[in-house]
């Protein structure tokens, strides 16, 4: 295997974590907005609904604005390594 090719494989490597962090938020982001829509547990207790899709809005959005800071440092490593 040539370095070229390594070095290929070792970017993506690096770039697959935000990705997943991506896909993690947005798949929260999409579960707490389905939820407003139609409630993805049926319980009797209208708060623990509200506190699911509250919550699961939050981490989406948190998760998502952490995979920019981390997508960022990511981009910066693999300028500096001239990868």
């Amino acid at each position: 295997m040539t370095e070229h090719t390594q070095n290929i494989i070792y970017k993506w490597t690096l770039r697959a974590r935000y990705i997943f962090v991506f896909i993690l938020g947005a798949g929260l982001l999409s579960i707490g907005l389905e939820s407003i829509v139609q409630p993805i547990i049926e319980t009797n207790n209208k708060e623990l609904q509200k506190i699911i899709t509250v919550g699961a809005i939050i981490f989406g959005l948190i998760f998502i604005v952490f995979g920019f800071y981390y997508k960022k440092d990511i981009e910066i490593y693999i300028r500096q390594q001239q990868l």
